[in-house]
């Protein structure tokens, strides 16, 4: 039986073609331990072994489903209208909990003063588990700092929303592919909303070639910069304009990164590394530099020669 004295924990796993990683982050959930747990898993009709790795689950799974959706936010807002939790969270099929997370997010919520939306730190990990480093997040100080990513981006794994926010502020927006949780945090934070941060890494945030992010990088990062810019008339007259300035720096970076990596291999690796996280490009000096590779191209001659491309773009 659940203890009704814990609140009630909805997770939500939306997945596709993760079998690799898929039985991992559902063990992280379901050796949380925790009491009062309430897992969805929607799987997108994957064409690998997603949903056989789901039915040796399936028991201690509240629901699932594999079928054909329109994308991750599509199918996390089709289980929140299952979803009976007090919490909401979201872990993506490749990232992980850490042990003891779920316990934490609940002691969190159940003080007198409860946020209404709490944000862990991530351990960075890659493909076979191995440890990146860290992801330590900040609490957004204000709406420009967001917008232009100065302060860094939340991972939608590390965040767990009290179910009145997710009703009172939309769900998330089945339109974007890619950022569907920086675009909701961005709504959250034009209203007036921060989060509480649990001060200890709960998620392990995976990094690999495969994701759909890496994959996507292009997509990706102008998915960050449409939503960045739906919120621009939110801000004073000076926030707007930087904010422009920076949108237009960031397309025409991203213009430069879609011509090279289409037409010079030795450099197109090294435009997904830099642009497998798109929120470097809100630090200036990041931006700076390669706005100097908008306005000062290499010669055809520097681009092909055999230097190795981690030298090239000392």
């Amino acid at each position: 039986m659940p203890n009704r004295n814990l609140p009630r924990i909805t997770v939500i796993t939306p997945s596709l073609n993760q079998a690799d990683f898929l039985e991992r982050a559902i063990c992280s959930v379901l050796d949380q331990g925790y009491e009062n747990l309430e897992y969805i898993v929607m799987d997108g009709g994957s064409c690998d072994n997603s949903a056989e790795i789901i039915r040796l689950y399936e028991e201690d799974l509240t629901y699932w489903q594999s079928a054909p959706d329109e994308g991750p936010a599509d199918a996390i807002n089709q289980a929140i209208q299952r979803a009976t939790g007090d919490i909401i969270a979201v872990l993506n099929a490749d990232d992980l909990y850490l042990p003891g997370t779920l316990d934490s997010v609940a002691d969190k919520f159940m003080h007198s003063d409860a946020p209404a939306w709490v944000v862990g730190h991530c351990l960075r990990i890659g493909e076979m588990d191995e440890q990146l480093g860290q992801l330590i997040i900040e609490r957004p100080k204000n709406l420009s700092g967001f917008l232009t990513q100065d302060a860094g981006h939340i991972p939608a794994s590390a965040s767990f929303y009290s179910r009145s926010l997710v009703d009172a502020y939309g769900w998330f927006d089945p339109q974007l592919k890619f950022a569907w949780g920086y675009e909701h945090h961005c709504r959250l934070i034009a209203q007036g909303l921060r989060p509480a941060i649990i001060p200890a890494l709960v998620t392990a945030h995976r990094e690999h070639a495969r994701s759909k992010t890496a994959q996507n990088t292009l997509r990706c990062g102008a998915e960050f910069i449409d939503a960045a810019a739906r919120y621009a008339d939110r801000l004073a007259f000076e926030h707007r304009n930087a904010l422009w300035t920076g949108i237009d720096e960031r397309r025409r970076i991203y213009d430069l990164a879609r011509t090279e990596m289409a037409t010079n291999p030795s450099r197109r690796n090294l435009w997904k590394q830099l642009l497998r996280q798109p929120w470097w490009l809100g630090n200036d000096r990041y931006r700076q530099t390669l706005m100097h590779g908008v306005t000062h191209p290499a010669s055809p001659a520097y681009q092909h020669t055999d230097m190795p491309a981690a030298r090239r773009a000392a």
